[in-house]
């Protein structure tokens, strides 16, 4: 599973992010903040090398990623 695109009413977005969360997957906001690069987290995504969420809500985008996957690829310094 690359990159799986999902599409959320604004009012189902915080029952969908608590869903997300409980299947280990964390947004791209919160990566970037602990010193994650956003952008290479995409890149690898669109590799499949990661796996990822599209979400779209409304007009806004938001990505998140499966976190065991992303501080591995922290740790070997992909990130």
């Amino acid at each position: 599973m690359a990159i799986r695109r999902v599409v959320v009413d604004r009012r189902d977005s915080a029952i969908y992010r608590d869903v997300l969360k409980r299947g280990g997957f964390i947004s791209a906001s919160y990566l970037s903040i602990n010193g994650f690069d956003a952008m290479r987290l995409k890149k690898l995504a669109l590799q499949g090398r990661l796996d990822a969420i599209r979400c779209a809500i409304g007009k806004s985008v938001r990505w998140y990623y499966q976190e065991n996957q992303a501080e591995l690829a922290h740790l070997k310094g992909e990130v």
